[in-house]
């Protein structure tokens, strides 16, 4: 049986071309539900192959703002992307994977200045200088909380240098707190105080350190103490650690952990990002200048009582992935980790953070 052919209605061929209209334009709705692509970065994604995506494409993000230029380096001056991420890829068991499907890596140092904080619960201060006071965040929550009765002491970075004060850091305090844990952030003079620079911000450390611990004894029903520190601070707080470790006050503290911490002076000081070209300002000249002072500035791991624990980011370009790589010391390196991942309470680098402050981890 033949089927005539017949002519084709205008009404027909409006429709049709309705319905075509309405497939394309879905498809790149689908391609674009982020944001605009970006075709100059490179992306693994599991959606690659996919129709809807063209490519080897990456939708990058710095706050909202499309960045398409991915050659960049992680300073204070020139401050990277935001690269959301699936939490299963990275290096460490993802034991908060249900809770946080995407995760971020390359956090720049602006976007710490917009995450949710709280201001202080209670501050003490451990010195005459109105620098030497420490600012208490309690746990919020009650016992159910994961890290109810815990706390860190944190030791804040910024170069060793004035122009950063403990408060870069209120976000990181804020999420430990709703966390459960209680957090002693301490301020201490620096370069550009009176009294900061080598050896005084040591000794200003040295004495909050102590000082918290006391505190947190004084208040009863306290679980576990950490001792944490971020760059600069990660140094201070190693060598802090150090300090007291033939003291009784080292019994209290149950981890020291260094975040992106300094731990070689001599090597980088002779760098030249931004931070490490203030070292010879903490230091008071180069290394070559005084050998023996700056080998007393450089921790030495198996002087500290605690274990020690050094968690880096791969792509740090302030502090280099060796300074995580001392022996006695376990480490931890996050895939793509940038440097102030640590200090945002969305990124891979604060879910590995958490693992480590958790009793799940030995």
């Amino acid at each position: 049986m033949k089927f005539p052919i017949k002519a084709i209605s205008p009404l027909t061929i409006a429709v049709l071309a309705v319905l075509f209209a309405a497939v394309d334009t879905q498809a790149t709705s689908l391609q674009n539900e982020s944001g605009v692509v970006n075709n100059n970065v490179i992306y693994n994604d599991t959606h690659a192959n996919s129709k809807f995506y063209r490519g080897a494409q990456l939708l990058s993000f710095t706050m909202g703002v499309i960045q398409t230029t991915p050659n960049y380096k992680d300073t204070h001056v020139n401050e990277p992307n935001l690269f959301p991420r699936n939490a299963s890829v990275d290096t460490h068991a993802k034991k908060f994977a249900n809770t946080k499907p995407r995760l971020l890596t390359q956090v720049p140092f602006s976007a710490l200045g917009v995450l949710p904080t709280s201001e202080q619960d209670d501050q003490f201060s451990y010195g005459d200088d109105p620098l030497q006071t420490v600012y208490i965040w309690h746990g919020r929550g009650g016992d159910e909380n994961e890290f109810a009765g815990d706390a860190v002491i944190f030791v804040h970075g910024g170069c060793w240098l004035n122009a950063y004060g403990f408060d870069h850091a209120k976000g990181f305090y804020h999420a430990l707190a709703e966390r459960g844990m209680g957090v002693y952030a301490m301020e201490y003079r620096r370069v550009g105080d009176d009294g900061g620079g080598w050896p005084g911000s040591l000794e200003d450390v040295i004495k909050a350190v102590r000082a918290s611990i006391v505190n947190i004894e004084a208040t009863g029903g306290s679980g576990d103490i950490y001792l944490v520190g971020h760059s600069a601070g990660g140094h201070l707080g190693l060598l802090a650690a150090q300090a007291l470790s033939e003291s009784d006050v080292s019994k209290a503290i149950k981890k020291v952990i260094g975040l992106a911490a300094i731990t070689n002076l001599q090597s980088y000081a002779l760098g030249e990002n931004s931070c490490q070209t203030a070292t010879p300002q903490f230091m008071g000249g180069m290394p070559s200048d005084d050998k023996r002072t700056y080998k007393l500035a450089t921790p030495n791991v198996a002087d500290i009582t605690p274990p020690v624990i050094l968690l880096q980011g791969e792509e740090d370009s302030i502090v280099p992935k060796h300074h995580a790589l001392v022996p006695g010391a376990r480490n931890r390196i996050i895939k793509n980790g940038g440097h102030f991942d640590w200090l945002h309470s969305e990124s891979t680098s604060f879910d590995a953070l958490l693992e480590v402050l958790s009793h799940h981890d030995k």
